[in-house]
């Protein structure tokens, strides 16, 4: 009789310890995570108003792979895999090819970060690329022409419809 009891401990335990391994991660849900995606956007933008490369599809590469693990434990899910797919498609060698896919990339993160809730940060658009981004300031700082157009844009409170 004495081993009986062990035993159903023992099942007991492992059980316990199957449920707890088994339990779905916690969920991370967009408005908490959204700090962290901005960080690594403007981390972008201020390369590319500097006229540099460097870091951009990196910092890109960050985000696709934290948006995808978030994804598969969040509500947010149809948010972040969005975020993750604009985000992929920055992965350019050179300025100008960044430049451009910033353009698309910065729309989904405007679009991310309003349905979060978010706070702290401005959208731009320079009429001349034709392109938004974000800022967490006010200074415009172009990240399209860089240094050479550096102070071109407009605060805007949305993206234009098609």
């Amino acid at each position: 009789m004495t081993r009986r009891p062990v035993a159903i401990v023992a099942a007991l335990a492992l059980t316990a310890v199957a449920l707890l391994l088994a339990a779905p991660l916690r969920a991370h849900e967009a408005k908490e995570v959204a700090p962290e995606f901005l960080g690594d956007y403007l981390k972008m933008q201020t390369a590319l108003a500097a006229d540099s490369a460097a870091g951009v599809a990196e910092a890109a590469a960050v985000i696709v792979k934290a948006a995808g693990s978030y994804a598969n434990h969040s509500a947010d899910k149809p948010a972040y895999d969005a975020l993750a797919a604009a985000a992929a498609k920055v992965d350019g060698k050179d300025l100008a090819t960044l430049r451009e896919q910033f353009k698309s990339f910065s729309i989904a993160m405007d679009t991310f970060l309003r349905g979060a809730g978010a706070k702290g940060w401005q959208l731009f658009y320079c009429p001349m690329a034709e392109g938004y981004w974000i800022q967490s300031d006010a200074e415009v700082r172009n990240p399209y022409y860089g240094k050479s157009m550096l102070r071109c844009g407009d605060v805007v409170t949305g993206v234009k419809k098609g």
